[in-house]
């Protein structure tokens, strides 16, 4: 397709975003006047003459960090070509007016750009006579058109699977002369790049001793457990909830056993979700120890409204001669797992039935050298896959 043609482009709006620059945004450093971290990720939309297209990103994983901030930018060309045919028994002369509006809505930002272009004044002759249509362009309506837009709104960033912007081409042609005696039918091509930047900072300070903390959604009840080494008979822990990944308050407290000292120890909590909470909810332990010190967990993320399990996680990761594989709600039924090494060689296949546990162990034979695994396990009734990477350190 020529991509360079001629044109006369001019823009009567341009975009409308929710937030202002992002260096401007307080809320979007860390801790101490700290800049955030930024991660990248990018998408390319291939020449398409679709009425709208999706662009999606991978979700930011609230264990890494604490995203505050999301910034969105798109590039976006665009070509059509318009046909016009007189309806009138008459001839007629005509000017139009073509206007074309791109629309990006995602979590939190929402961005419109509008283009124009007259045509005419152009004489058409009455309908089914020669002369009755005409075709205008194809014409270049907007060449990389860029705009950059961000929020402070990440909750619909957090988690697994993609976060997705809907793409849409609207608008049509108005006469301006001649009546409304005329039907007409646009075809546009576009194509563009695009790109979403998630401003995260680190955790809080983690408690090197806080092990497998894991939750599992059980109907609305969210069974939490986790392991302490070296536990202390002093130290409180603190089960914390939050419903945007960011801004967390405590739902219950344990006290360590009374009898630690230098042991390990397992706790387990049941969170009993208000019926009326959706969506996504995530948890950690916070961690107190007799000198006052706070550190946290890892952050766990669950979808309330989702059925059945959607990740699970390894511990330990980098393993030895175990791994177990810890999911985000009970399985039933019949399972495949598979591991395969870094180019692509199955070193371990394994059937098994399951029933009502969200949890699978695995022994790790000798030919898992030292290196980067990838584990793969499909539920047999539905097709569904999961998958995750585990370290082999022996």
């Amino acid at each position: 397709m020529k991509k360079n043609l001629p044109f006369t482009l001019w823009i009567t709006a341009f975009l409308i975003a929710i937030n202002i620059p992002l260096a401007s945004q307080a809320q979007c450093m860390c801790d101490g006047g700290v800049p955030p971290t930024p991660v990248r990720h990018n998408y390319v939309l291939d020449t398409t003459g679709a009425s709208g297209a999706d662009i999606t990103f991978p979700k930011f994983d609230p264990s890494i960090g604490v995203l505050t901030c999301v910034r969105f930018e798109d590039t976006l060309s665009l070509i059509t070509t318009s046909q016009v045919n007189n309806t009138s028994m008459n001839e007629e002369t005509y000017i139009f007016n073509l206007r074309v509006v791109n629309n990006f809505t995602g979590p939190g930002i929402n961005v419109s750009a509008v283009a124009q272009r007259t045509y005419g004044p152009d004489v058409l002759a009455a309908y089914g006579q020669p002369g009755y249509q005409i075709t205008y362009g194809p014409d270049t309506l907007f060449t990389n058109s860029r705009h950059i837009s961000n929020t402070s709104n990440v909750a619909g960033y957090l988690g697994t699977g993609n976060a997705t912007f809907r793409y849409t081409v609207n608008g049509g042609l108005t006469s301006d002369l001649g009546g409304i005696n005329y039907n007409y039918s646009i075809v546009s091509k576009y194509w563009g790049s695009f790109g979403l930047v998630y401003y995260w900072c680190p955790n809080a300070v983690l408690s090197t001793n806080i092990k497998n903390f894991s939750a599992v959604k059980s109907n609305k009840n969210i069974n939490l457990s986790w392991i302490i080494g070296n536990d202390q008979k002093s130290n409180t822990y603190e089960i914390q909830v939050s419903k945007n990944g960011r801004e967390f308050y405590t739902a219950g407290t344990t006290k360590a056993d009374a009898f630690a000292s230098g042991t390990t120890s397992k706790y387990t909590y049941q969170f009993n979700a208000d019926q009326a909470l959706t969506g996504q909810l995530y948890f950690r332990i916070r961690q107190v120890d007799a000198n006052g010190k706070v550190s946290y967990s890892t952050v766990k993320a669950l979808d309330l409204d989702r059925t059945g399990a959607s990740n699970f996680t390894a511990y330990p990761n980098p393993a030895n001669s175990k791994v177990s594989l810890q999911f985000d709600s009970n399985l039933d039924g019949d399972y495949l797992v598979d591991i395969t090494n870094q180019v692509g060689q199955r070193t371990m296949s394994k059937s098994m039935r399951l029933k009502n546990t969200s949890q699978i162990d695995l022994s790790l034979s000798g030919n898992h050298t030292p290196g980067v695994y990838y584990v793969r396990v499909k539920d047999v009734s539905n097709g569904q896959v999961f998958t995750n990477k585990i370290l082999v350190n022996r």
